[in-house]
């Protein structure tokens, strides 16, 4: 609980976001990315909405991947932005629709329904905002499909709005960025890459891959209006620019649209990878939404001081693990284990996990991690072993890793439309896995694959400590452990044979099974 609280005063505090960390400090902390209305009623935050709108045409415009695929070669975020003007401008010309507006000094905060230069407004304007299914949908649909069944008023402006914008293929010169880089066209785009291709297509339809694309772009707004990530983008790129425009270059420089790629696909491939449905995509979505939104708890200490007086403190992401009294319906459920857990398994914060030996066995903590820090080493080796197996498993970091490393280029040369880049990169990795050169073995790609990246031990060595020469011993009874598995780790193998004085003979293990046409002497 200290820990959580210290995070939150370092992050928010003392960077001037919050006065105190209290709830009710937090409270005051204003949501930067909120559908608000002005005077006389009018919207106030059509950037926001633009941020987080997947606009069809515009996100198929700015796909980094196909874009790559162009130039065959990778591209930094400005160089896709200037090919996606490029493509936007042919666009328009080739539509003889052509409207050039000036660049405003102030941003599209500052818009108004009269300022029509203004970059929500080209955005909204321009044809495709979306699919042809959802084009004669009402703005009270479009607003469930955003916000629930019961969307606030003032979202309900915003959209009513946004449907009526006159449509026109107007230039602007923050066009091309919103369609390369938006959040909305961001998961528009990563939400395709798993609902296959060709037949396998069909059973998604366009109106359930926008529902599914909005529900994660407001799943991404939440992200963006906490405490502590207005605090952090105010650091990176100053408090004296529009904040919608620090989330674009945040989500620009992260490279959102690979992280969502991936995590989209770590999500289907623990489905097996089968085809889905609109409720299935709805649901797969739904867990990525539910870690970004992970809710803070209510844990409560004792001052033994002041008469065991309670002292309650918030936490967004401390656990406990056990216990007899819980503060949270939530935590007497255990749901709170699983939504941290699902959080950390996400490319999103927590980033650290610290834990007990409880946390050792039979969890995985693979997917974004190939890193284990041991405060302390266990007793034998097969507890070693599963500590740095809930890092070490299928299809894990440091194998993705690989794949990409390796792969890339029959990446960018499939030209397989929206069909998923790690798909291709596995089935790759899995081709190269088989053929007479490399020979991998079953375990490849999957379990194991070649290239820089690899499950890290990091020990933590204290002075005075006995743990350093008790790790020598326990490593050489872990290789041994892992001899009789028949999957020794090579370089401590190397080690134990060298100490023993194998010097650098060869030693393979025979694990196929007997000759079955030879004699056994058995009828």
């Amino acid at each position: 609980m200290l820990l959580s609280y210290d995070a939150d005063r370092r992050m928010a505090g003392d960077r001037q976001v919050m006065r105190a960390n209290t709830p009710q400090a937090r409270a005051r902390v204003a949501e930067r990315l909120r559908y608000a209305l002005g005077p006389e009623g009018r919207p106030a935050g059509l950037s926001a909405l633009a941020l987080f709108w997947p606009h069809v045409t515009l996100a198929q415009a700015g796909d980094p991947l196909r874009a790559a695929r162009a130039k065959g070669r990778r591209l930094s975020a400005a160089a896709l932005e200037a090919a996606v003007a490029s493509r936007l401008s042919d666009d328009a010309e080739a539509a003889a629709v052509t409207g050039v507006s000036p660049d405003v000094d102030d941003g599209p905060e500052a818009a108004s329904a009269s300022a029509a230069a203004a970059a929500h407004e080209a955005y909204f304007a321009w044809p495709g905002a979306l699919p042809e299914p959802l084009a004669d949908a009402g703005a009270e649909h479009m607003a469930r499909a955003m916000d629930g069944d019961t969307p606030s008023e003032a979202l309900l402006e915003h959209v009513r709005v946004t449907l009526g914008t006159p449509a026109a293929r107007t230039i602007h010169p923050d066009l091309a960025v919103l369609a390369a880089h938006a959040p909305g066209n961001v998961a528009w785009r990563a939400v395709g890459t798993v609902v296959g291709s060709g037949a396998a297509a069909g059973a998604v339809t366009d109106a359930g891959l926008w529902d599914a694309a909005v529900r994660l772009a407001d799943g991404l707004r939440s992200l963006f209006n906490r405490p502590d990530s207005i605090a952090l983008l105010t650091t990176l790129y100053g408090d004296d620019r529009p904040y919608w425009r620090s989330v674009l270059d945040y989500c620009a420089d992260g490279n959102l649209q690979a992280v969502l790629d991936e995590y989209l696909f770590q999500l289907h491939s623990e489905t097996g990878g089968k085809n889905l449905d609109d409720d299935g995509l709805r649901a797969l979505v739904g867990r990525a939404v539910e870690a970004l939104g992970l809710r803070r708890a209510t844990y409560t200490a004792h001052d033994p001081a002041l008469g065991n007086t309670a002292v309650p403190l918030t936490a967004r992401f401390a656990l406990r693990y056990g216990g007899s009294r819980a503060t949270t319906d939530d935590d007497a459920a255990g749901v709170r284990q699983a939504s941290v857990r699902e959080a950390f398994n996400s490319p999103f914060a927590p980033f650290v996990l610290a834990s007990t030996s409880v946390g050792q066995e039979g969890i995985d903590f693979h997917w974004w991690s190939h890193a284990v820090v041991h405060w302390n080493l266990p007793g034998n080796p097969v507890d070693f072993e599963q500590r740095e197996g809930r890092v070490n498993r299928f299809a894990g970091h440091a194998i993705r890793k690989n794949v990409a490393e390796a792969h890339w280029d029959e990446v960018v040369g499939s030209g397989a439309g929206a069909h998923s880049p790690w798909r291709i990169a596995f089935d790759a990795a899995v081709v190269a896995a088989r053929t007479t050169q490399t020979r991998m073995g079953e375990f490849a790609p999957w379990w194991v694959y070649p290239g820089t990246a690899r499950i890290q031990r990091v020990l933590a060595s204290y002075p005075l400590s006995k743990d350093e020469s008790r790790y020598e011993q326990l490593r050489s009874d872990l290789t041994l452990y892992r001899l009789t598995l028949g999957q020794p780790r090579q370089e401590d193998m190397v080690r134990l044979m060298t100490q023993r004085g194998a010097g650098g003979e060869t030693v393979t293990i025979d694990l196929r099974p007997p000759n079955v046409s030879a004699p056994t002497g058995h009828a």
